[in-house]
C-alpha cells in the first residue's frame, strides 16, 4: 500500500480557492452570526437590573481662602483631606440633620466623594446612590453643610456651591458597535480556520491529482459529470477496450463491477459509449485483468481508495488505470480552465 503523507503533500491552492469560494457563504453567515452574538452579550452583560442601577449627581464648590502667608491651609486642605473630612463629625452630622430620618450614617459616608481635581480652591463632590431622589438629596445636604462651614471656620473667607447637576444614572460605555465589530472578527476568524482546518483534514477524491496522491496509476478521464458521460473517459476506455482486450470497471462505492462491452443503439437514440453489465462487488474481485478504477465525485477518502487498491492487488487483479464519476462540471471548467469531462 502506498504510504499517504499528507504533510508532505503540499496544497493544491488552485483547489482549496476554488473550495473556499463554495463555502464563502460560511463566512457571511459566520460574520452575521458573531456580530450578532456579540451585540447581545455585551447588551446583557451592560443590563443592569432597577434595584441594582446606580445614579450619581456632581456639585463644584468654590473654597475661598482665608489669607496665609505660609501656604500651610492650601495643603491641608488637599484631596485626600476633604474626602476624610466629609466623613467626620463636624460634616456628617449636619448632613444627616438635613436629611429625613431614614438617611443613616454609613449610606451618606458611602455615597459622598469630596477631592481636588485640579485648582485647589475648587472642590469637586460626587454623591453616587441606587435612587435618583436620595441621590440629589444627599448632594443638597453636602452643599448646605460645606456653605455653612465657610461661614464658621476662620480657614475660609467663603465656600460657596457654583455649579449643581442633578442625578443621572451611571450607564457603561456604550461600544455595542465595538462588541459587534469584535464578535464579527472572531467568528469570521474561527470560520477561516475551520475552513482551512476542514480542507487540509479532508482526503476526499475530487480531481485526478487527489489519485495521484494515492497511486501511480494513469487517470483516463472523468467517467460522467452533471449526468452526462465523459467524452475524455469513453475515448480512453474504448482505446484501452482494443489494445487490451477485456477491461473491467469497478466503482469500489458501489461494490459493483461491470465489463465494457459494445454499445446498444435504440431507433431514434444515440447509444452510451461504455454500456455494462455489473459482475461483481469489488471486494469478491480475483484475478481480474485490466480493471478501471472507478471513484466518485467528492465521495471517497484516500486511506479507503488506497486500502481497495491494495485488497485488489493482492488477489492477483492486474490494475489499468482510474477514473472520477459524476463530477461537477462547473467546478472542473474553473479548475482546469475548460471542458474536461461531459459532452461539452
Amino acid at each position: 500500500m502506498r504510504e499517504i503523507r499528507y504533510a508532505d503533500e503540499g496544497m493544491d491552492m488552485k483547489k482549496f480557492v476554488l473550495f473556499f469560494l463554495q463555502k464563502s457563504w460560511m463566512l457571511l453567515a459566520a460574520a452575521v452570526i458573531g456580530a450578532t452574538v456579540g451585540s447581545v452579550v455585551y447588551i446583557a452583560a451592560h443590563t443592569v437590573p432597577e434595584s441594582e442601577r446606580e445614579y450619581q449627581a456632581v456639585s463644584k464648590v468654590y473654597l475661598d481662602f482665608a489669607p496665609d502667608e505660609t501656604g500651610e491651609i492650601y495643603q491641608q486642605y488637599n484631596g485626600y483631606t476633604w474626602n476624610d473630612l466629609m466623613a467626620t463629625d463636624p460634616y456628617m452630622e449636619p448632613m444627616l440633620e438635613e436629611l429625613p430620618e431614614d438617611y443613616t450614617r454609613e449610606e451618606v459616608t458611602a455615597a459622598v466623594k469630596a477631592e481636588i481635581l485640579s485648582d485647589l480652591r475648587l472642590l469637586t463632590v460626587t454623591v453616587t446612590t441606587h435612587d435618583a431622589k436620595r441621590c440629589d438629596a444627599i448632594l443638597r445636604a453636602a452643599g448646605q453643610v460645606l456653605e455653612m462651614r465657610g461661614d464658621t471656620d476662620k480657614e475660609f473667607r467663603r465656600i460657596r456651591v457654583i455649579q449643581t447637576t442633578e442625578a443621572q444614572q451611571v450607564t457603561a460605555d456604550a461600544r455595542t458597535v465595538q462588541a459587534a465589530l469584535v464578535g464579527l472578527a472572531l467568528a469570521v476568524a474561527a470560520a477561516l480556520i475551520g475552513i482551512l482546518l476542514f480542507y487540509v483534514l479532508d482526503d476526499r477524491i475530487f480531481v485526478a491529482g487527489d489519485l495521484k496522491r494515492v497511486t501511480e496509476l494513469p487517470f483516463i478521464g472523468y467517467a460522467g459529470a452533471d449526468g452526462e458521460p465523459g467524452r475524455d473517459y469513453e475515448r480512453n476506455l474504448a482505446y484501452l477496450r482494443q489494445s487490451l482486450g477485456k477491461v473491467t470497471v469497478l466503482d469500489v462505492m458501489q461494490n459493483r463491477g461491470s465489463e465494457p462491452k459494445a454499445p446498444v443503439v435504440e431507433p431514434g437514440k444515440a447509444a452510451a459509449a461504455s454500456q455494462a453489465e455489473a459482475v461483481t462487488a469489488w471486494q469478491e474481485a480475483a484475478g481480474m485483468e485490466n480493471v478501471i478504477i472507478v471513484v466518485p465525485y467528492g465521495g471517497v477518502h484516500a486511506v479507503y481508495l488506497s486500502y481497495a487498491i491494495e485488497q485488489l492487488k493482492v488477489r492477483g487483479c492486474s490494475l489499468a488505470g482510474t477514473a472520477v464519476s459524476g463530477a461537477d462540471d462547473k467546478f472542473l471548467g474553473r479548475y482546469y480552465g475548460r471542458v474536461v469531462s461531459g459532452r461539452g
